[in-house]
């Protein structure tokens, strides 16, 4: 490479113009078989070119490019680099920044994708005292802060559990230094007077909203399981629903429906919290709810609480059509197999499956008066197979009815509680886990198991800033009281 291409790379790596970078890069060495750094004019440039790749990376870094931070982190080979995440400029203050800038504008659930990158690129590493490595030996006694970390980021380093225990409750003592400087300047407006009170925090995650859903505490789990099966021993003789065992009752102004069988098989898992960190499913609220239309979800907790997420209109429809998708896949694979018992021909099979696939949609834009139309079809399909000589009507007749009955299923409106039913026979068959079903309700992209798991280091996030800052924080409540 000439001096004046060394000067360009250079500049683009200045502004942060990654293709113009790339370009330049690609069309220095298109021809080369070997690295940058065996360039005549290497050595001249080289201090320059690893001061502005890092001050890049930084910069992609701070404006959540994370991308562009990707592509140029894998250029370090070919610009003879080797790579060292420490010389990356302002690592923890960006992080810092990005989390209560996230605080601030609303957006809290960011903080764990940022938190997922750099600990994928190792961005949280760090030289350790002697002191701070005595801090994360403590800290690693506590298995489910571990198991949260693991479950939320993957790989858990020294660094990472101390970034999460340590750091970020700094920042968040940071962030109301910050208020309360703000309060001190705005002194005369005597509205703020005795409205500075960092306790409210202590219960934050008792009751909040976040990706559009909102959380509750309702208590302790081992008391509403207590509650459960106490009702059960009242009701067992009345009607129920006799397969699951299902029943209602009302606990902290709600009426839940509760599957018997499903708390009494987790009943032990559940009490020992300690070694099982998971979530399970325990109820579907009917009514009082704190969703817009009174329905939520409840789940136990690894430290023994009754969590409540809400579902909205939107979640609903989306596990609604989750819930059709789950049908008409159990409907074609039961129906592919009855199909070959029946002698019907592969290829009528493959076009009646790929015809079925498509018409029940996903998105439910066929109703369920549509019915009619697609059993003639599917009689077309079965009538025209090549084998249909060798079966009599009566068989033909019997087959239809069943696929005519499974697709009445498919299409008919569904409520929430079908839904709920359904998880629940599965989990009485053993198909399904109750600590799955956290996993299985989601809205765009989000899981009530990403929501559970994500308070559990919310709460974390908490206990440290009040553990470590307890006497930094009743002086910065008493600086505004003297305001």
């Amino acid at each position: 490479m000439t001096s004046e291409q060394f000067q360009l790379l250079i500049k683009s790596l200045k502004s942060g113009n990654l293709s113009k970078f790339k370009g330049i890069l690609d069309l220095c060495t298109k021809n080369n078989t070997h690295n940058l750094s065996e360039s005549i004019n290497y050595e001249k440039f080289r201090d320059s070119i690893e001061k502005y790749y890092y001050l890049a990376l930084s910069k992609f870094l701070a404006s959540l490019r994370f991308e562009d931070f990707s592509e140029l982190f894998n250029y370090s080979d070919k610009l003879g680099i080797f790579i060292d995440v420490k010389k990356i400029p302002s690592r923890f203050q960006i992080i810092c920044d990005l989390h209560l800038d996230g605080i601030q504008r609303g957006v809290i659930g960011r903080i764990f994708d940022i938190i997922r990158f750099f600990n994928k690129y190792n961005l949280f590493e760090r030289d350790f005292t002697y002191a701070e490595l005595e801090i994360v030996k403590e800290l690693k006694k506590d298995k489910m802060l571990l198991a949260n970390l693991n479950d939320l980021f993957g790989k858990v380093s020294n660094s990472l559990i101390f970034y999460a225990c340590k750091i970020i409750p700094y920042d968040l003592y940071l962030m109301y230094v910050e208020r309360i400087n703000y309060f001190l300047k705005t002194a005369e407006r005597p509205e703020f007077r005795g409205t500075f009170n960092l306790s409210y925090l202590k219960r934050w995650t008792d009751r909040y909203s976040i990706y559009g859903l909102s959380v509750a505490n309702l208590g302790d789990s081992k008391r509403f399981i207590k509650y459960c099966k106490r009702q059960y021993e009242l009701n067992k003789n009345r009607e129920t629903i006799k397969n699951v065992q299902l029943l209602k009752i009302k606990y902290q102004k709600r009426i839940h429906l509760v599957s018997i069988n499903n708390i009494l098989e987790n009943n032990n898992k559940i009490l020992e919290n300690e070694n099982n960190y998971n979530f399970y499913s325990l109820s579907m609220v009917l009514l009082g709810g704190i969703g817009p239309q009174g329905h939520g979800f409840t789940y136990s907790t690894p430290r023994g609480e009754l969590i409540e997420i809400c579902s909205d209109i939107k979640e609903n429809e989306a596990i609604i059509i989750k819930y059709k998708k789950f049908l008409k896949e159990r409907f074609l694979l039961k129906m592919d197999k009855e199909l070959y018992k029946k002698g019907i021909d592969e290829n009528t099979i493959q076009e009646l499956k790929e015809y079925l696939s498509d018409v029940i949609n996903d998105k439910q834009k066929i109703s369920f008066f549509n019915k009619d139309e697609i059993v003639n079809h599917i009689y077309k399909f079965l009538n025209k197979s090549k084998e249909s000589s060798s079966r009599n009507d009566s068989e033909l007749i019997d087959l239809i009815r069943e696929i005519s009955d499974a697709i009445k299923i498919i299409l008919r409106p569904i409520e929430m509680i079908d839904q709920f039913i359904c998880r629940m026979n599965l989990v009485d068959e053993n198909i399904l886990k109750s600590e799955e079903i956290a996993k299985l309700t989601s809205l765009e992209g989000k899981s009530h198991y990403d929501v559970l798991r994500e308070r559990l280091f919310f709460q974390n996030e908490v206990y440290w800033f009040f553990k470590d800052y307890a006497n930094e924080i009743n002086a910065l409540q008493k600086k505004f009281l003297s305001i």
